[in-house]
């Protein structure tokens, strides 16, 4: 699976309620990292797994748009650069054409892979956001309510 496929399909599944091992082994080295748009990282398959789960129950659906994608490769390894743009619908939502029960941002996903036996396998993804709309202060919550 080439790298924007390897994307496209890890975000199609948190965006359909359905990251899980499988998906994630998929995905990931086994010590690939998550950076997070607020700085934190996640470290390892089981930890990338339990913490985004958790923190995408939080929203009744999510909808994450890639474009862009820019692969530098050399040998075995590859760099990424690709735009994104995201909607996330809070679980709570009323109404959904509400500003309040959504918020959408954009910016920018950099990421770093290898070649391994079994194709192409992320050892960093970092989301740096360069915009926000909506209902953002929500998502400074702790995912457990």
């Amino acid at each position: 699976m080439e790298i924007p496929t390897l994307l496209s399909a890890y975000f199609a599944a948190i965006d359909d309620k359905c990251l899980d091992a499988e998906v994630i082994a998929a995905t990931f080295l086994p010590d690939g990292r998550v950076v997070r748009p607020d700085g934190v990282a996640l470290a390892g398959r089981a930890e990338i797994l339990a913490e985004q789960n958790e923190s995408f129950a939080r929203f009744r659906a999510t909808h994450h748009m890639l474009t862009d994608h820019i692969v530098t490769r050399s040998g075995d390894a590859a760099q990424v650069r690709a735009n994104m743009q995201a909607m996330h619908l809070w679980n709570d939502a009323g109404n959904s054409a509400e500003l309040q029960t959504h918020f959408v941002a954009g910016g920018v996903l950099q990421a770093s892979a290898k070649l391994t036996p079994d194709g192409w396998r992320l050892s960093e993804l970092t989301m740096r956001p360069a915009w926000r709309t909506g209902a953002t202060t929500r998502m400074f919550l702790p995912a457990h309510r």
